[in-house]
């Protein structure tokens, strides 16, 4: 289902998918500036250089991939090349990429995955030339979709005790349907998970954030747990803060970001014990690297859900207190940038941080109508312009409905 917001304040469109995965294409580099990638099923004579530098030569500006050797007999020479984006889903399109040989040579791309091996796609290449060169997914799989796992490359018909070198730049895809795709299906990996949880398997990052330092000492939450049956406690001026946020609509990108994570560092750190919600500093990073994985075309929804208290002064010269129940209860996106006019936008239970049982019903406000994302499941913003844009968001659960608005720089 897809609508269109009409121009108004915001300037903002707004097309929803909210089953299964709309094909929207997307540009997503592969190789460029030397990530590290691996090679699998090879047969150069020796082992690729992921960050080669022999100087800028014609369009190739170092790093770039170096593949050299020679071998005795003449023959082919071939690799899978495997990088951290990939697997990736491709629907039409092309594999973009730049390439530089030192001896005339036969070079040959094609593409891999559960489907086996595409056709090759053929180039004959001069010596000491670079080339811009691309190669039609539909030429190589066909027009319908398909989930890319390694990209392949070789040198055909090398004569023998010839030494010849190979380098390979700026890989990217022009139609990629999901950034953040799955092994099994090219789609969005989530996760089957009670967020109540606090326990969280790594999702885009190897290690793990380390805990936010608690604001109480042993002997502090000792004493303040005997007399409040709290996870939380807070100053009222940190609760302030909290309460405040979402209403306004003066906020840069940069600020409607940080907000979420500078009101859930304030619970956090205000713990009364340890390994009570998911670690929203841990959720915040790993949502920031899913969405750089995606280039900031794809991200996942930030969303803290915490009952908390906080104190009040109970007489007029504050020398006693009293606790006050609250609940935050908000969200964000882990990037103030969007690449490109189009956003696209996962609920994942995994990042959602809460010491509740229900999961927030979360809806997008699309021309002049409320429409709901449920779990697992996707929306796609698309952008009328660029510069700063906002959408209007509301999260409800337990009683208590929040609106926000989160604002993004569209470039």
């Amino acid at each position: 289902m897809k609508n269109r917001m009409s121009r108004c304040a915001a300037l903002i469109g707004t097309v929803l998918s909210l089953s299964g995965f709309a094909q929207v294409c997307n540009d997503v580099s592969l190789y460029k500036n030397g990530e590290a990638g691996k090679m699998e099923n090879k047969s150069f004579p020796e082992a690729p250089e992921w960050n080669a530098n022999w100087g800028e030569m014609e369009a190739l500006t170092p790093p770039y991939i170096r593949l050299s050797g020679q071998k005795d007999k003449a023959g082919d020479w071939t690799g899978l090349l495997s990088f951290n984006k990939l697997p990736v889903t491709v629907q039409s399109g092309n594999l973009a990429f730049k390439v530089r040989v030192t001896q005339k040579s036969k070079f040959g791309i094609w593409l891999v995955g559960d489907f086996g091996n595409s056709a090759i796609k053929f180039f004959d290449l001069e010596a000491n030339k670079t080339y811009s060169l691309k190669a039609s997914v539909d030429e190589l799989v066909g027009k319908s979709a398909k989930t890319i796992k390694n990209i392949g490359v070789g040198l055909f018909d090398v004569p023998a005790r010839q030494y010849t070198t190979l380098l390979v730049d700026d890989v990217a895809f022009s139609c990629v349907v999901s950034g953040m795709s799955s092994e099994k299906d090219g789609g969005y990996p989530y996760s089957d998970l009670n967020p109540k949880n606090a326990s969280r398997e790594a999702k885009f990052l190897s290690t793990p954030a380390a805990m936010t330092s608690a604001a109480y000492s042993d002997e502090q939450r000792r004493i303040v747990a005997d007399s409040i049956r709290a996870d939380f406690v807070l100053s009222e001026q940190e609760h302030r803060q909290i309460e405040e946020f979402p209403a306004r609509t003066d906020l840069t990108p940069q600020m409607s970001r940080d907000g979420w994570y500078r009101n859930m560092y304030f619970v956090d750190r205000n713990r009364l014990r340890d390994s009570v919600i998911a670690n929203p500093k841990g959720l915040f990073y790993e949502a920031n690297e899913a969405a750089a994985s995606a280039d900031n075309r794809e991200m996942p929804l930030l969303i803290g859900n915490v009952d908390y208290a906080y104190r009040i002064c109970s007489d007029s010269t504050c020398s006693g207190s009293q606790f006050v129940n609250a609940r935050i209860l908000q969200a964000s996106l882990p990037s103030a940038n969007v690449k490109g006019s189009k956003l696209k936008v996962f609920y994942d239970p995994y990042f959602v941080s809460t010491n509740r049982n229900s999961l927030p019903r979360v809806e997008i406000y699309v021309k002049n109508k409320w429409h709901t994302l449920a779990p697992k499941s996707e929306i796609l913003l698309t952008f009328e312009s660029a510069g700063v844009q906002s959408f209007k968001i509301r999260l409800s659960e337990g009683g208590i409905t929040v609106n926000q608005t989160l604002f993004v720089e569209v470039k």
